[in-house]
């Protein structure tokens, strides 16, 4: 690779130093306590907080496990990501909604809101350890391993003195600042990252010499073919892919808790919050074709990867191809947007469960404000530390991504039903995530020491993670559920605490017997909620198969598609405008 030029050098530093700027400029409204350290104050407007959640979610990982799909499996395999859609939409018309009106700074402290007694606590506890310390920790480090992998390919000195200096940066603003830092921080980036990379796709694109010629090319080349240009799924392995897909889209269900219910929760109102949840939801649908773009561009130029790269360096090779003086320096900055945005999120949203969930509850309840901000910055060095140790523990981006996505296996559904069914309890959460997190070591066990190791008759190395996830969701929800009837239901009064401060909706029949349901809010669950979602539904979808069909040279099924996004377009627009809002 060719070395990079002073203006290379100088646009790198430039991002870097006007992050900092930023971040600590923006430190300096921050809020008072642990709260405002890690809401903001809920003053943020909605479209700051989308933002953030779509700057977040743009890793500098994802580029190259979007370019490693399209080479393996064709465009038809970004449907398993947007099957993840589907619980976003639902998110925008539901659990925005939920949240908001639950006022929580974390998503643990729901337990002891929801639930009481002794488990409550006990729950809090190992929800803030799974997710502070364990999902953290493991989502820090396979960024980080996304982004050696990239600076390997693009710059020419030691990838991890680079990653320290991003991550140093990246510390020094979010300690200071807080949420409001990284939240602000995040627009930049986003901006930087989001303009680098469609630039680099078209620069991509037009230097291969367009569209036509780069469809021609994957079309010839050796191992792809028409195939690989399928945009609807194609399940032709005996309906094993039909199976998985339909598996992930049954299965992968949340309550969009995390970092997404810290934004949802630091909106100004509940109508602010399903407009972020919208925003979101719309990124994460439309944003794999900048990325497919290039992959099929990395296909035409490199059909066969030469060791020592493989597919994943693909996406760098073909920018590092064509991308001259300036544009390899802004390359690297987009990378490090990307990066840093995802790093700030998890350093100031796991900080947030060690101090709020741990020090705060546990050791010093009545801790002041001056002593939380202070355990609040302390938590976030140790965080960054750690997960950065914790790096070369994982060997590729697929081990560290399937440990943690086994790791919750049942709790997503648990997480939702616990909204709806006033039954669900305590113990119902803990035997879900017991059950998972001996699921996980089981799998992980099996694929470092026993790989040849039979399960119901085939290979544990041959078991797909769609189907693992089948079986460990089956177990994990069915102990759960029993747990639940075997145990005692949370007290009368704490359910209807709950159920006047957020009125979910769905089974609260035995709650609400006796209320006057005049004085309590609107439920969120209705029996309009269903073809609302269809809406937003419409909306995403048709939007993303539009962009795909459009990238593919075909403009009548492109404006059919984008015709199905202006209708959903239509009814997200009355329901946002006409909607009852608490």
């Amino acid at each position: 690779m060719p070395p990079l030029h002073w203006l290379d050098y100088a646009i790198i530093a430039g991002y870097l130093l006007l992050s900092l700027v930023i971040g600590l400029l923006a430190g300096r409204r921050t809020g008072a306590g642990s709260e405002g350290y890690f809401l903001g104050g809920r003053r943020l407007p909605w479209w700051l907080n989308g933002i953030s959640l779509a700057a977040t979610s743009f890793a500098s990982d994802t580029p190259l496990v979007i370019t490693e799909m399209v080479r393996g499996r064709g465009l038809q395999r970004l449907w398993w990501l947007f099957a993840g859609v589907l619980a976003l939409v639902v998110a925008i018309y539901v659990f925005s909604r939920l949240w908001r009106r639950l006022e929580a700074v974390t998503d643990a402290e729901f337990c002891e809101l929801r639930y009481d007694g002794p488990a409550a606590g006990v729950l809090r506890a190992v929800r803030a350890f799974l997710s502070g310390i364990v999902a953290n920790l493991i989502t820090i480090a396979w960024v980080t391993l996304g982004m050696g992998a990239v600076l390997s390919v693009v710059l020419p000195v030691d990838q991890w003195v680079a990653i320290q200096v991003a991550m140093i940066v990246t510390v020094a603003y979010t300690v200071f600042g807080g949420f409001r830092s990284a939240v602000l921080t995040d627009l930049l980036q986003f901006v930087i990252a989001l303009g680098a990379m469609l630039l680099f796709a078209v620069i991509a694109v037009h230097e291969y010499g367009g569209l036509s010629a780069v469809l021609t090319a994957v079309r010839e080349a050796p191992g792809y073919g028409e195939r690989t240009l399928s945009l609807l799924p194609r399940f032709d392995h005996a309906n094993l892919d039909l199976a998985c897909f339909l598996i992930l889209l049954t299965l992968w269900w949340t309550d969009t808790g995390g970092h997404v219910m810290q934004r949802m929760s630091a909106c100004r109102t509940e109508r602010d919050a399903a407009r972020a949840m919208l925003f979101f939801a719309i990124w994460q649908a439309v944003r794999p074709w900048m990325w497919a773009a290039v992959a099929l561009v990395s296909i035409a130029v490199f059909p066969v990867m030469m060791a020592p790269h493989t597919d994943m360096h693909a996406y760098p090779l073909v920018l590092d191809r064509y991308l001259g003086v300036g544009l390899r320096g802004l390359l690297v900055a987009a990378f490090a947007a990307a990066f840093m945005s995802t790093i700030t999120t998890h350093l100031n949203w796991g900080a947030s469960y060690l101090v709020r969930d741990g020090y705060c509850r546990f050791f010093r309840p009545a801790a002041p404000e001056r002593e939380q901000l202070l355990v609040s910055r302390l938590m976030t060095v140790l965080l960054a530390g750690a997960g950065l140790l914790l790096t070369p523990l994982f060997g590729s981006l697929t081990a560290a991504w399937e440990f943690l996505a086994l790791l919750p296996a049942g709790f997503g559904i648990i997480s939702v039903l616990r909204w709806f069914w006033w039954r669900v309890n305590a113990w119902t959460e803990l035997s879900v995530l017991a059950v998972g997190l001996v699921f996980a070591g089981f799998d992980l066990a099996l694929r470092v020491w026993a790989p040849g190791a039979e399960i119901l008759g085939l290979p544990w190395s041959e078991w797909r993670y769609e189907l693992k996830l089948l079986l460990f969701t089956s177990v994990a929800v069915t102990v759960a559920l029993a747990v639940t009837l075997r145990t005692p239901p949370v007290s009368r009064e704490q359910l209807r605490r709950f159920n006047r401060k957020v009125r979910p909706g769905g089974w609260w029949g035995p709650v609400e017997a006796g209320e006057d349901l005049r004085e309590l809010p609107e439920p969120v669950l209705t029996r309009r909620t269903a073809l609302d979602c269809l809406g937003g539904l419409a909306l995403c979808l048709g939007l993303t198969t539009g962009i795909g069909y459009g990238l593919l040279l075909q403009p009548g099924p492109a404006v059919l598609a984008f015709g199905l996004a202006a209708i959903g377009g239509v009814q997200v627009y009355r329901w946002l405008k006409n909607g009852r809002w608490a």
